[in-house]
């Protein structure tokens, strides 16, 4: 088997556990390993030939939920599989409906682990899958709403007129991945600059629909 598979894993253990494990699947299978969604977002526009990334929640900057729809909205066709130490059923849930394809817990076995993997990589895994050491029966239930929360809070940002740093500064997350998630508005509305947003974004019920001033136009970039 050839296969190219992108690890997104701020722990440098657990990101070589999954390297390990990866490895293990078959020979000829190539590791990228990065540390954050941002830097995984660079790989994959530079390295298309990516054939599935395997994503931890708890990361620094564009986390969570997020990363995943991110990833999704950026790459429709590309398997993606969340390998988190939580077992909640609301989030494993969350992680489904955002576009994952599989959801496994690092409690479960190595064995586990590798034959999902080889599975995931193969295609035989049959529509989303939940891989817990205790099972667990969820689904990914109705479309998942147009935005992600944190894509709704950027749009919110842009509709009052912040600059990509006010917006980072008021949600406390890096002004890059600001950046991103603003990119992200432009592809999933069809527009293409920061006033169209708003305005597709007031259109559709997302935006605030606030009154038009000096400071709040809504077209500023940095």
């Amino acid at each position: 088997m050839t296969a190219t598979v992108l690890i997104i894993e701020d722990h440098p253990l657990y990101r070589e556990a999954l390297r390990l494990v990866v490895e293990a699947v078959a020979q000829g299978i190539t590791v990228v390993p990065v540390a954050s969604a941002e830097a995984a977002i660079t790989m994959l526009a530079a390295l298309p030939a990516i054939d599935l990334v395997l994503l931890d929640l708890n990361l620094p900057g564009l986390h969570g939920i997020d990363a995943v729809a991110t990833l999704r909205q950026r790459h429709p066709g590309l398997p993606i599989a969340v390998v988190s130490a939580t077992d909640h059923r609301q989030e494993i849930t969350a992680v489904l409906r955002a576009g994952a394809n599989a959801f496994i817990a690092k409690t479960v076995s190595t064995d586990v682990m590798t034959d999902a993997v080889r599975r995931l990589l193969d295609g035989s895994m049959a529509g989303q899958e939940c891989i817990t050491p205790h099972g667990c029966n969820v689904a990914a239930g109705p479309e998942p709403r147009l935005l992600t929360p944190r894509q709704q809070e950027i749009l919110d940002g842009l509709s009052r007129g912040y600059s990509n740093k006010e917006i980072g500064l008021r949600l406390g997350v890096a002004e890059i991945t600001v950046k991103f998630h603003v990119s992200a508005l432009f592809r999933i509305l069809k527009v293409v600059n920061r006033t169209q947003a708003v305005q597709a974004g007031r259109k559709l019920g997302l935006a605030c629909d606030l009154p038009d001033s000096d400071d709040n136009q809504g077209s500023r970039g940095d």
